[in-house]
């Protein structure tokens, strides 16, 4: 398919697909293993050689904890935390909830002992 024949919004969606899963760090396997799609239809998505059906872009958004925006339009803000975290499943929000507690309490203390190392 020539680029001329390519709709803008696929060609769009598809780069920003492109630019998430790398972000995530995943492959082109690893999100179509995920997306329950073939590589290759991946690869074809990312060029904007093909379309996506609504339902693989919200499985997309969940895969690599965005919001369909990001997917659509130009979004070049920071992906927030609070972003990521609403495509968790609910069962595991107490461990994330645990987890940043956890990581919140190293971070204070790492601080602190920094903190009385620049007294002394």
């Amino acid at each position: 398919m020539q680029d001329k024949e390519r709709k803008p919004i696929n060609i769009q969606i598809g780069a920003n697909i492109r630019k998430y899963r790398e972000l995530c760090g995943y492959s082109r396997e690893i999100l179509a293993e995920k997306l329950g799609i073939s590589p290759r239809f991946v690869a074809n998505i990312e060029v904007g050689a093909v379309g996506v059906s609504p339902t693989t872009i919200k499985r997309a958004c969940e895969v690599l904890g965005i919001s369909a925006d990001r997917l659509l339009w130009d979004d070049e803000t920071d992906l927030g935390l609070d972003e990521r975290v609403k495509h968790i499943p609910k069962e595991y929000t107490a461990f994330l909830h645990r987890s940043i507690l956890a990581q919140i309490e190293m971070i204070e203390h790492f601080i602190a002992e920094n903190q009385e190392g620049e007294e002394d």
